[in-house]
């Protein structure tokens, strides 16, 4: 998986590409672990939309994220989630808490 971060005007942007699962989780805890210490955003948004695939260590990271910035009061979203991975979001009854949907 690859992960970009783009931060501008209190907004943290980071984009998920390949596979979220159990050998990549901790890619993307640690990159939103250092965004919020880093940039202090006010929102955070992963962008999902280049996301191919998330099992359910996948889900439970993107939970944890919500989890995690929301308790340092930054707002959070996930946006675009397509094909697989917004079914497995759906499945799991995830969809509408992460997107906000």
């Amino acid at each position: 998986m690859k992960i970009t971060a783009q931060v501008a005007d209190g907004v943290a942007r980071l984009g998920l590409s390949g596979e979220l699962d159990m050998s990549t989780t901790v890619l993307l805890r640690e990159q939103v672990t250092a965004t919020v210490a880093g940039a202090r955003p006010r929102v955070l948004i992963i962008d999902a939309v280049d996301l191919d695939f998330c099992d359910s260590s996948g889900v439970q990271a993107l939970v944890d994220a919500r989890r995690r910035v929301l308790h340092e009061g930054i707002a959070f979203r996930l946006a675009n989630p397509r094909g697989i991975t917004r079914r497995t979001l759906q499945i799991t009854g995830v969809l509408d808490v992460l997107t906000g949907e």
